[in-house]
């Protein structure tokens, strides 16, 4: 048996195989790159989705009153005043542009799912996110008693 040169096969075949898993390696993390990026950029998406509904929820917190009348008046009555009080309240860190990290809208919608029977609401804020080709919604609904002073 003349097995000269058998050892240089089998190295070969070994470096063959190996070369052959680093270029599925390279390929595949060259592949990941883009999609980690968009990755981050949703969540920074939802991040600041996030905030503004906490913004929402805060502003009605601290001006129910207002947030009744702006919505029964404009949404609920469908009646136009100049200027328009349901636009008026969904103004300022509710409806806006930022260009940092990249540039996109946001907006954001309100619905009262009343249950006048037993005195309380559930209010449904929801964020509309959009820039960079992407659109993210964010979703929060509270439950709020209504009582008179």
């Amino acid at each position: 048996m003349n097995r000269n040169g058998m050892a240089i096969i089998i190295v070969l075949v070994f470096s063959t195989a190996l070369l052959a898993l680093a270029g599925m390696y390279v390929s595949s993390s060259r592949n990941a790159t883009p999609i980690n990026s968009r990755l981050l950029e949703r969540v920074q998406m939802d991040f600041l989705g996030q905030g503004i509904t906490q913004l929402a929820l805060l502003k009605f917190k601290q001006l129910p009153s207002e947030f009744y009348y702006a919505y029964n008046f404009t949404v609920r009555d469908k009646r136009t005043a100049t200027p328009d009080p349901w636009a008026k309240y969904l103004l300022g860190p509710l409806k806006g542009e930022r260009t940092s990290p990249f540039k996109l809208k946001y907006h954001t919608n309100c619905r009262v799912l009343g249950q006048t029977q037993y005195k309380t609401d559930a209010i449904e804020f929801e964020v509309i996110i959009e820039g960079n080709d992407m659109t993210r919604n964010i979703k929060k609904t509270i439950n709020s008693t209504r009582v008179r002073n």
